[in-house]
């Protein structure tokens, strides 16, 4: 604090100016530890939003712009470990037709595997998958046949198109076949080959979250066959719903942290009932996938929300019965408009805290 002798001079007649001059220079001073205090918060807030704030790398990608241009003649990519007899099998189950399909066949070899994914060469890799993309008319949804559902043993169609999705495919058809029981895993990767080898710009981390979302969906709806409580379609259904809450969240600047993702992801799986019959570790499946989701660039893409609600109706429309008693229209990103965001509530706390020392 500065120093004013004259404030120590207390004869009769200047006391009362020296405790009148006294109280200016206290209300000064206070008044300068408010501004310097403001001055620090915003500093520190500053700080903070630079700690928290995770930005979002942007992923442009013209998939469906290729599919709508290149695909009026269906592309086929066949397993690398087929043999000629499989081959023709497996083309006839896709609906091959050597008169008016002009396409080269492509086929996806493990050194294919490897670039693709971005993953080892293992020459030992087998692939059997077989995957034919067509181009469909934008007003109908995605759409994906599994023509031989006995053989595709771990992914069912709405799995993939879930992945599609996230891909940033809008609307295609695609059909799946294989002729010996195989996961069906690799079926997505014959997606990415053809798209890219058609000029298609598909980035690594759109291919990363699609077969991130694959192996989770698919690893516990296997988990979880037969047990009480749980439905696939409802799992699905439950992970448009918060991809959509996601991407809303991000587009109104909201800064997702794993407690706001994670309350979207409860509060939706318990929206749909599977809150008892799906573990923790698989919600954490589901959540990591969420929070890669949110710091991506795939949720930027102005149709990505309308395509999922496309691909939630159309699993509703033919799921009978099993939607009966069910809120679709839950909002999961409510909850955090309603409560306010992880980050809100802690620089709300860190205010308060202060405003309370300073006796506001």
């Amino acid at each position: 604090m500065e120093s004013f002798p004259f404030l120590f001079d207390v004869t009769a007649q200047s006391a009362d100016y020296n405790r009148s001059f006294y109280k200016t220079l206290l209300v000064r001073d206070r008044l300068r530890g408010k501004m310097k205090f403001k001055k620090t918060l915003l500093t520190a807030g500053a700080l903070v939003a630079t700690l928290f704030t995770v930005s979002t790398v942007t992923a442009d990608t013209n998939v469906q712009k290729v599919i709508d241009e290149t695909y009026v003649q269906p592309e086929y990519v066949l397993g690398y470990s087929l043999d000629d007899s499989q081959k023709e099998q497996t083309l006839q189950l896709l609906g091959y037709n050597a008169s008016s399909d002009s396409k080269p066949l492509k086929t996806m070899t493990p050194d294919v595997y490897s670039k693709i994914m971005n993953v080892a060469n293992d020459p030992s890799l087998q692939l059997y998958s077989s995957v034919k993309i067509k181009k469909l008319g934008n007003k109908k949804p995605l759409q994906v046949k599994i023509v031989t559902p006995q053989n595709i043993t771990k992914v069912t169609e709405d799995m993939y198109r879930n992945a599609a999705v996230t891909l940033g495919v809008q609307h295609a058809e695609i059909t799946v076949a294989a002729p010996i029981p195989v996961t069906g895993e690799s079926a997505l990767a014959g997606i990415y080959y053809s798209l890219e080898e058609n000029g298609a710009s598909v980035p690594q981390e759109n291919k990363d979250l699609a077969q991130e979302e694959l192996a989770a969906l698919s690893n516990i709806n296997a988990e979880n066959q037969g047990k009480e409580g749980y439905d696939a379609d409802k799992l699905n259904v439950a992970l448009t719903d918060i991809k959509t809450a996601v991407a809303n969240a991000k587009k109104n600047n909201s800064n997702l942290t794993e407690a706001d993702v994670r309350k979207i992801v409860e509060e939706t799986l318990k929206n749909y009932g599977l809150s008892s019959s799906v573990t923790a570790d698989q919600i954490n499946l589901i959540i990591n996938f969420a929070l890669n989701l949110s710091n991506s660039g795939v949720i930027t893409n102005s149709d990505f929300t309308k395509t999922l609600t496309d691909l939630k109706n159309s699993i509703v429309s033919k799921a009978g019965n099993t939607f009966n008693n069910i809120n679709l229209n839950f909002d999961a990103n409510g909850l955090l408009e309603d409560g306010g965001n992880f980050f809100s509530n802690i620089w709300n706390a860190i205010v308060n805290f202060f405003k309370g020392l300073l006796g506001q």
